[in-house]
């Protein structure tokens, strides 16, 4: 498997995630994070616990990436993907789906790709569509 493939795998692992352990598993605790919502820290550890709260109150959240585009440089890899968010409340109430924006830096150090920065955002009322 080479760097791109390997790189594009741990972005799907995070977008599959459903625990904070599973979504920052990649991460270090060095990692900068930037949240959809107004929150940002720096650290693997943290980041987990805010994971796991906001995976408490959801019965379900599907992530479908829809594009994806990937760059690699030597030991440097940067990630930017449009994803929809499908998610259901522990009241088994759904909420309407939404897209998101998101970003990852990645290294690789000790032979390992890490993920050390993320950042999200919401794009409200967008269809994906990224103009090439």
């Amino acid at each position: 498997m080479n760097d791109k493939q390997i790189i594009e795998d741990i972005i799907r692992g995070i977008a599959a995630s459903f625990t904070g352990a599973d979504s920052t598993r990649d991460w270090t605790e060095e990692t900068i994070w930037f949240d959809a919502s107004p929150y940002a820290c720096v650290g693997a550890s943290k980041a987990a616990k805010v994971f796991d709260a906001a995976f408490g109150n959801l019965q379900s959240c599907r992530v479908d990436i829809l594009t994806m585009k990937t760059r690699v440089h030597g030991d440097s890899a940067l990630v930017c993907s449009v994803q929809r968010w499908d998610t259901v409340n522990k009241d088994g109430s759904a909420n309407p789906p939404f897209m998101m924006r998101q970003t990852n830096y990645l290294e690789k150090q000790n032979g390992e790709w890490k993920v050390l920065h993320e950042h999200t955002s919401a794009a409200a009322d967008w269809d994906g569509t990224i103009d090439e």
